[in-house]
């Protein structure tokens, strides 16, 4: 499955430069970067938007913007993307959403269509950082397969690490 890939109320196509405002109402939100000094302000939003398209380049993925297919609106990102993690080069599904999205089942509808795609680049497995008390999140990655394998310390947490054989 190329992208853009249709979910039954989702479009998850790559970014452009033509998303740093709606992606920095996403990144200004405190509860969506919860675990950031600060939400982002457009700058940072600029600086990580601009190294998402590079993902793409080197890496072939990386978060894709999430956006409601009958309005058009982008509301968060999902995707994976290469982290380091313990020393490994690991593909990390992960998602943001605007918190006035949450709890109406667009982040598991994004990932699981993630996941196609992802099979279909060639990834044969998928991981999610996710901090323990974090349980919106540990809710999306049970919805979608996935089991903790170990814990990990990244970005100085520590995090459990999820995981998921791809087909």
């Amino acid at each position: 499955m190329t992208l853009p890939l249709h979910t039954e109320r989702l479009v998850v196509r790559e970014l452009t430069a033509d998303d740093l405002d709606p992606l920095a109402v996403v990144f200004a939100d405190p509860a969506v970067l919860w675990w950031e000094p600060a939400p982002y302000t457009r700058e940072q939003t600029s600086v990580w938007l601009e190294a998402t398209l590079r993902r793409y380049r080197e890496d072939g993925c990386a978060e894709y913007a999430v956006v409601i297919a009958s309005t058009g609106d982008l509301i968060g990102d999902c995707g994976p993307a290469y982290r380091d993690i313990e020393g490994e080069r690991l593909p990390e599904l992960g998602w943001d959403l605007r918190s006035d999205m949450w709890g109406q089942g667009y982040a598991t509808e994004a990932a699981r269509g993630v996941l196609t795609h992802a099979a279909d680049l060639g990834l044969r497995r998928l991981y999610s950082l996710i901090v323990p008390d974090n349980e919106r999140s540990r809710g999306v990655a049970r919805r979608v397969g996935m089991t903790v394998e170990r814990q990990v310390v990244w970005a100085e947490r520590p995090h459990d690490l999820w995981a998921l054989d791809l087909p």
